[in-house]
């Protein structure tokens, strides 16, 4: 259920990332793909899995639904979208999350960020473990509408998921807005806002009904000078959060203002029973937009990309952090200055880091150690994507089982590439990528900008 609050605020369009970007996108209409017709008839045989993205559209945010070939490419399902019965904010410009779709046991949650000031929502799917297909829960089934769960903030953002002693908690980072500063005259777009709907939210999740019930405010980023949560993200324990926010950056610029741009932050927390208790924090100067986090394979470690940075320190786009008190212990370049490091995946067979960047369309690879600390074994260790796509387009990640690597143009294409993984990190991108989704032909980057990537092997959910 959403609820309105009315709050003060500038109306400016709030963007991330780099944003001298191409008005459109040309694409051969004979590249894009064609729904998948072996999901019309609801078995899905030819298919190993799915994968769904959010079209964040402020008219109405929908899910995507892609079927996943033997050979790593993708169509759209034939009914897909989906809608959530809610709005998106991509009008309101590029903004950073990561996990904005989250599954669940047998289900997806998806946010809807809203426009600025009502409160973002979170929707419930049930997964057809067979075929992909959708099936929208109501979160309030005493009322004639689809109610979605009130975010008990502005802009939900990020998911964050974990079941411990046979309760499921979930964790919902309430991002509020991304004020920032572009150009070299320093213009402000938005304004830093102090309010405590900047927060995480803390909720239990029924599996067996689908429905979400709110136990509390976990904690709150009221001041706003050190933006709201980009990524929450559970250790593999359930024992621990950790939190990324944006900042306050300034870009479309060789070097931030340092009086100008405000660091992002990396916070730490205790979990227990629904309570978190802050344990760290990080920030430093220079080092703005931090967004995507992971944590390492045996939790010592939290990975961090960060894509706004001072020239002093433009070997932060990937930092590496204590998981207990998130001091920084490792920095490292990814493919460039200001290439845009922006999201984080660590692989399965958890050997390596891959960071997408958003402004330079490349995925780095970093290898993980022994000791869990990162290596760069690689030289180059970044890869390019093809396809001529614009510049600011990159976005989330996503890993298959069958060893296939995805990851989102998610601003102005409007596409999905595929690579292939190999034991020493080099990717290599396949013959029938990139795969341009048709709910999104001739859509502007301010009516589909996407949010989130997850997936599963069909017929394997909850394995």
């Amino acid at each position: 259920m959403k609820k309105v609050f009315f709050i003060a605020l500038a109306t400016s369009l709030f963007f991330s990332c780099k944003k001298e970007l191409n008005p459109g996108l040309m694409q051969d209409i004979n590249a894009l793909g064609k729904k998948d017709k072996d999901n019309g008839n609801g078995n899905g045989n030819n298919n190993r899995g799915y994968i769904y993205t959010s079209t964040n559209s402020t008219s109405g945010n929908a899910i995507i639904a892609l079927a996943r070939k033997g050979d790593g490419s993708v169509e759209e399902i034939g009914k897909s979208p989906y809608p959530t019965s809610d709005k998106g904010d991509a009008a309101e410009g590029d903004f950073d999350t990561q996990w904005s779709l989250r599954i669940v046991g047998e289900y997806l949650l998806a946010v809807n960020a809203g426009a600025n000031p009502v409160n973002g929502s979170i929707s419930f799917f049930k997964i057809n473990n067979a075929n992909g297909h959708l099936s929208q829960v109501d979160q309030n089934p005493a009322t004639p509408a689809m109610d979605n769960m009130d975010s008990r903030g502005v802009r939900a953002a990020s998911i964050a998921a974990k079941m411990l002693s046979n309760k499921t908690w979930v964790v919902v980072g309430n991002q509020f807005a991304n004020p920032n500063y572009q150009g070299e005259a320093g213009v402000a777009f938005g304004m830093v806002v102090a309010t405590s709907l900047r927060n995480l939210a803390v909720f239990t999740f029924d599996q067996s009904s689908g429905l979400l019930k709110f136990e509390s405010i976990g904690a709150t980023y009221t001041d706003g000078n050190h933006g709201g949560p980009t990524t929450v993200e559970f250790n593999s324990t359930g024992t621990k959060i950790a939190v990324s926010t944006w900042g306050v950056p300034h870009f479309m610029v060789m070097d931030p203002d340092l009086s100008k741009q405000r660091p992002g932050r990396l916070y730490s927390y205790n979990f227990s029973v629904g309570n978190l208790s802050q344990t760290g924090v990080y920030d430093k100067t220079g080092v703005s937009g931090n967004i995507g986090i992971s944590w390492s394979p045996n939790d010592q470690y939290i990975y961090m990309s960060n894509f706004n940075l001072h020239s002093s320190v433009e070997n932060h786009s990937v930092t590496v952090h204590n998981g207990t008190t998130a001091a920084q212990v490792q920095n490292f370049a990814t493919a460039g200055r200001n290439d845009e490091g922006c999201w984080t995946w660590v692989s399965l067979d958890k050997s390596k880091l891959y960071v997408a960047s958003f402004g330079a369309n490349v995925i780095s690879v970093f290898s993980i150690t022994g000791s869990n600390l990162l290596a760069k074994t690689l030289e180059p260790n970044f890869f390019s994507k093809r396809g001529n796509l614009p510049p600011g387009d990159a976005k989330d990640l996503h890993e298959s089982s069958d060893g296939y690597l995805f990851n989102t143009g998610a601003f102005q294409s409007h596409s999905v590439s595929t690579f292939r993984t190999s034991g020493s990190g080099a990717l290599t991108e396949i013959a029938h990528s990139p795969y341009y989704l048709p709910t999104s032909f001739g859509k502007t980057k301010e009516q589909h900008a996407y949010l989130g990537l997850t997936g599963f092997d069909k017929n394997r959910l909850n394995q």
